[in-house]
This record gives C-alpha cells, sequence and structure tokens, in this order.
C-alpha cells in the first residue's frame, strides 16, 4: 500500500477511475482504511458529476455492500451508476476484482 500511496501523492489529479481503484486495493489490503476511501470517492463523484441525492446514497450503499457478502450486488450498482455518467473502466476494474474474489461470472 506504501507504493499506492507515494504514487498517488506524487499525481496532481486522480481520476475518478483510479480513485476507485485505490479503493478497492484498499477494501482488500487495509480494510480499516476502506470506509473513507469510499466515502472521498462517493463524495468526489457527487460533486464532479451532479449526483443527485438518491444516487449518492446508492453509491454510498453499494460500496457498504462490497465489504460484505452482497459484494457482487455492489459492484453491479456501481457499474450501473458509473455508466449512466458515463465513467470508463468501472466495470472493467469491478469485474476483474470480482474476478479476484471468485465472484465473477
Amino acid at each position: 500500500m506504501l507504493v499506492i500511496r507515494s504514487a498517488a501523492a506524487e499525481l496532481e489529479h486522480i481520476e475518478l477511475e483510479d480513485g476507485l481503484a485505490i479503493c478497492l486495493a484498499f477494501l482488500d489490503l487495509e480494510p480499516e482504511t476502506f470506509p473513507r476511501a469510499a466515502n472521498r470517492w462517493v463524495a468526489r463523484l457527487t460533486l464532479e458529476r451532479g449526483l443527485a441525492l438518491a444516487e449518492s446514497q446508492l453509491a454510498l450503499a453499494a460500496f457498504g455492500a462490497l465489504a460484505s457478502d452482497a459484494a457482487r450486488a455492489g459492484a453491479e450498482a456501481l457499474i450501473e451508476l458509473c455508466d449512466v455518467y458515463r465513467l470508463q473502466r468501472i466495470d472493467v476494474l469491478l469485474g476483474a476484482w470480482l474476478e479476484r474474489k471468485g465472484l465473477g461470472d
């Protein structure tokens, strides 16, 4: 995780897609750090893409599901939501993460 933190600190701006990849790394390697990272990512998504309140709540709930037995449902909800806002690679990132977890198709 130190490598990820160092690389992120050197960047002026982290794209939302890359931020999601960092959140997933935290979930896998530093689960105690994941909630803060997830909250920050959803806040950025909300502000940068103009999400409505219900959409922000959905994103938060989906992140919560990623850390539970409902991980697949959480990933699918995030993929659908991010597709509406034309975020690239979210489906690929979450699909690969689900595969690593043994939850892929």
